[in-house]
């Protein structure tokens, strides 16, 4: 346990534990100084926690099985996305809660830390990431002016584990030009990377596009000076969407998820527990 950033973040943290009141089940003892007391406290879902708490806080809500989709459906709501873990031994489970929950990082049946390069790339989606996962395929690329696309691919790792890394289209591409066949062009690449495309209004330099729009996975412009998107899309609300600026980094259209399992958990064999299940 490591103390908290600065004294803002402690005073943030220990104002919220307090007003926790009969909802906290267990604290215990932190050093003097900038330490916040390990705690679990009592939360009805997802709703209740408005923001992220970088602190040592345990928020446990309890869910019937069957309301399971409903529970993952309020986490994607929240439209944080870094990471997910789940524990179980139904494999069909697993398969559901893979197929819709939307994290960079996806880890069953292990702890939620200690993601290897090469094995595990890490980052998030939504509000949690803004780019390439960082020890991955992708992440040196993404410096450089020219444009690898990764496709999924099961990563290296130890016996016993299995790591996954897939692609998936990022949302909404706004297709800004300048002009109506390179917004044609952007469109073309957007929904080749399974994207929908949306062509601009015809507005003088496309920024009124990115400020009104909602929902905009990514947004394209190959103009001379693309300051002013730029600003605009960093005034944006909500999550931090890519700017693509030339032809060819389709990459930027797709996120990256990393599931991993330890296999051992299971008996090395998911289909067994699948039908043991019936």
């Amino acid at each position: 346990m490591g103390p908290v950033i600065d004294e803002a973040a402690f005073q943030k943290i220990s104002g919220y534990i307090k007003a926790a009141g009969t909802r906290v089940l267990k604290q215990v003892q932190a050093p003097e100084g900038r330490f916040i007391a390990p705690t679990a406290m009592r939360v009805a879902g997802m709703a209740d926690v408005k923001e992220e708490i970088f602190g040592p806080v345990l928020h446990i809500a309890r869910f019937k099985a069957a309301k399971i989709d409903a529970v993952i459906d309020e986490i994607n709501a929240s439209g944080f996305g870094l990471t997910f873990g789940m524990h179980t031994r139904i494999d069909s489970r697993v398969q559901n809660a893979v197929a819709r929950i939307k994290a960079g990082n996806i880890y069953i049946n292990r702890n939620q830390i200690g993601a290897v390069v090469g094995s595990q790339p890490f980052g998030g989606e939504g509000l949690s990431g803004t780019g390439p996962k960082a020890g991955g395929p992708q992440y040196i690329h993404r410096f450089t002016l020219g444009s690898v696309e990764s496709a999924a691919a099961n990563m290296p790792g130890p016996t016993g584990e299995s790591n996954r890394l897939s692609l998936h289209p990022r949302g909404p591409v706004l297709c800004l030009g300048p002009g109506a066949d390179v917004a044609k062009a952007q469109a073309q690449e957007a929904k080749a990377a399974g994207c929908e495309a949306i062509l601009a209004d015809g507005s003088a330099d496309g920024s009124a596009d990115v400020s009104e729009l909602p929902n905009i996975g990514a947004v394209a412009y190959w103009g001379p000076d693309s300051r002013k998107i730029a600003r605009a899309i960093a005034l944006r609300e909500g999550a931090i969407i890519p700017l693509n600026l030339r032809s060819g980094q389709t990459a930027q259209y797709r996120i990256e998820r990393l599931l991993c399992i330890d296999t051992t958990a299971s008996g090395g064999n998911a289909n067994l527990l699948a039908n043991a299940a019936r």
